[in-house]
């Protein structure tokens, strides 16, 4: 394993929030103005604005809740970017059908954007699943037509997958487990604080030293309650916030890492493997998707 300098006492990261109006399920009675309310309360709770959150229209058109609760957010101060029209992974489709699919989200991107008739920069796009293609190719391909568009790559260094505990915390909450709950809680925390260090190790050897970071979240109800011990955690760590436009200044982020990765990788490990090098994550570091599926009734419980 690779020897790594003492980390940044004072970091940088800026949080971003994926699948914009309608990320992961609802519960029973739960609506996407709710969730987009309290997640932009807690936002603004911590003296951030600007925070951008990257849409995929397909749940718009005829749909009040989704449409509302994206004016709910602009309000609140902060910012849309683009997710695709109905999130496909690159890997599945052509490039050509991917453009489509980008191209077919931004009339409604700019309308939500813009719609406080203050002008927004809303030609940020984030890749879903961060696949940037599979192939050398398809990643350019794809590149090309984004900066003929006008587009900026949201890129992002910091995720522990956070939104793979919402599925679980929705079937707990349903059945009010609280013990259930209670372990959802404690290693989603868990689950950040052991996969943020890690990430920022690895910038050293990607970048020849820490860069400013981009942390990915998803706009779920679960995150969005947790969202308030995970800014504790990461000032505890140390960090300080940003919006995602003032952290890709840093020339780090121009970089375009061109190289094919099947199933998608953050921007530090495409700097990696555009490199060629190999960086293996720790052993003991894994997430606990056996119990994340089972608990509370889940596809392998009871």
């Amino acid at each position: 394993m690779p020897t790594f300098k003492p980390l940044r006492k004072h970091p940088v990261v800026a949080l971003s929030f994926d699948d914009l109006p309608a990320a992961g399920g609802l519960r029973p009675g739960e609506s996407r103005v709710s969730i987009l309310t309290a997640l932009s309360h807690e936002l603004r709770a911590a003296h951030m604005k600007g925070v951008y959150g990257y849409v995929n229209a397909v749940d718009l058109p005829g749909d009040p809740d989704c449409q509302h609760a994206l004016e709910i957010w602009m309000r609140a101060g902060m910012r849309l970017g683009s997710h695709t029209w109905s999130h496909p992974a690159l890997d599945d489709v052509t490039a050509s059908a991917y453009e489509a699919n980008i191209a077919k989200n931004e009339p409604y991107v700019q309308q939500y954007a813009d719609a406080n008739g203050k002008k927004t920069d809303w030609h940020w796009f984030r890749y879903p699943y961060l696949e940037e293609g599979n192939t050398a190719e398809k990643h350019e391909d794809v590149r090309r037509w984004l900066r003929a568009h006008g587009y900026r790559v949201a890129e992002v260094t910091l995720n522990f997958n956070d939104d793979d505990w919402g599925d679980a915390y929705l079937r707990c909450k349903e059945k009010g487990d609280t013990a259930g709950i209670d372990w959802l809680e404690k290693s989603y925390l868990a689950s950040a604080a052991a996969y943020i260090p890690v990430e920022r190790q690895r910038e050293q050897i990607a970048f020849g030293h820490e860069i400013p970071n981009v942390l990915l979240l998803h706009g779920t109800e679960f995150t969005t309650l947790m969202l308030p011990r995970l800014i504790t955690l990461l000032r505890s760590e140390g960090f300080r916030f940003s919006t995602v436009p003032k952290v890709e200044r840093n020339r780090a982020y121009r970089t375009d890492p061109v190289v094919g990765i099947p199933g998608g990788a953050n921007f530090t490990n495409e700097v990696l493997a555009m490199r060629g090098i190999k960086v293996p994550y720790p052993k003991a570091l894994s997430e606990p998707h056996a119990k994340l599926d089972s608990i509370c009734g889940g596809e392998s419980g009871e």
